[in-house]
């Protein structure tokens, strides 16, 4: 359950641009190295996100609240829409200059490959219909998907660490990669936790306490045993706690997405260079990447003048995008009036021919 899920280096990773305004400029949403990105293109993208998002989870959710941001659904979309469009920029001008492009041909191939796969042209539309998804949308997505594979193998290639890098990344980093084996309770309060710790410190059985107490359904019924793992298996946080440990010893809590663990470290070995240099170059290289995608962030330029908390107006040429409508307030209220009268007629109607009935009877 706590398994860290080992992924490819992603763009999203590393990226975090501001979102900060730059003032207005008519009909353009942002800017990135002198480059303008009209506000079309602002609102395809958050036309798009907006109406799939609200095709899964109901038009309604747009306006709930994130509660770790405190925005909307409906602002977080935009921040997307827009962030997603400079990034998009930023890396199609560095890959031009390292000679990658992709072009319409190459998005149409992938396109034609999708469309034979489905079984011809009406199954693909029938997607796109189903899915409101327009189908330019869908090639500059396929292009811009490619473009930024592409670029990322590329760099990442070039930015590959030497020997010399590795090793010397492993002799400051010795006590991060280790094969170790513990147990662990999982809770959800700090309070608890703190409690439980004291517990054991005092004496209380740590297996016993885990088959009470934990919450993690994998570990608790053997008493919280995890097993053999090693450094890069786990979530960062409960590495960096077993890293710490020492043999027999009993964490801190430890808080993670899951909640606070109470840690027992029962064995714990160094793990040697040979055993892994895959995982540091991964990680190397990684950060390298990061470094070099931060440092470009820098260089770019980029302006945002669209306001990201400003609710979209949408044109009317973009309307067939999706995006589904919110009902006014004062429209909203004249629907419900609508529903209750209906209702209340209905009723009427139901009570009527129920008196119809007893007479008849009679």
């Amino acid at each position: 359950m706590f398994l860290k899920r080992l992924s490819a280096v992603s763009l999203a990773a590393v990226l975090a641009l501001s979102l900060a305004g730059c003032g207005k400029k008519e009909g353009v949403a942002a800017e990135v190295g002198g480059v303008e990105i009209p506000m079309e293109d602002y609102y395809k993208s958050y036309a798009a996100r907006a109406n799939q998002f609200a095709s899964q989870y109901g038009a309604e959710v747009l306006d709930q609240t994130e509660p770790n941001s405190g925005k909307t659904t409906d602002e977080l979309l935009r921040e997307q829409a827009i962030q997603d469009l400079t990034e998009t920029e930023m890396i199609k001008q560095d890959a031009e200059k390292m000679g990658i492009e992709v072009t319409d041909a190459d998005a149409d191939k992938e396109i034609n490959a999708m469309k034979e796969q489905l079984g011809g042209e009406e199954s693909f539309q029938a997607l796109l219909k189903q899915n409101n998804l327009p189908e330019d949308f869908l090639k500059e997505n396929i292009k811009k998907q490619k473009l930024t594979s592409e670029y990322t193998q590329k760099k990442l290639e070039e930015l590959k660490p030497t020997e010399d890098e590795l090793k010397k990344y492993y002799e400051s980093n010795k006590d991060s990669f280790f094969k170790a084996k513990a147990s662990h309770i999982l809770v959800s309060d700090l309070k608890e936790a703190n409690l439980i710790r004291k517990d054991i410190k005092k004496g209380a059985d740590f297996a016993k306490v885990a088959k009470e107490k934990s919450m993690d359904p994998g570990t608790k019924d053997n008493g919280g045993e995890l097993g053999e793992f090693t450094s890069g298996q786990m979530v960062p946080e409960f590495d960096k706690a077993i890293a710490k440990l020492k043999v027999g010893e009993i964490s801190e809590p430890i808080q993670t997405n899951y909640g606070y663990h109470v840690i027992k470290l029962e064995d714990k070995k160094q793990l040697d260079f040979k055993d892994v240099k895959p995982q540091i170059e991964q990680k190397v290289q990684q950060e390298k990447f990061g470094d070099y995608i931060k440092d470009l962030q820098k260089k770019a330029k980029i302006k945002v003048y669209a306001d990201t908390k400003d609710e979209v107006k949408l044109p009317e040429e973009f309307k067939n995008y999706g995006v589904l409508e919110k009902p006014k307030a004062a429209e909203q209220e004249k629907s419900n009036d609508a529903k209750n009268n209906q209702a209340k007629d209905k009723q009427a109607s139901e009570q009527k021919n129920t008196e119809n009935n007893k007479k008849e009877t009679k």
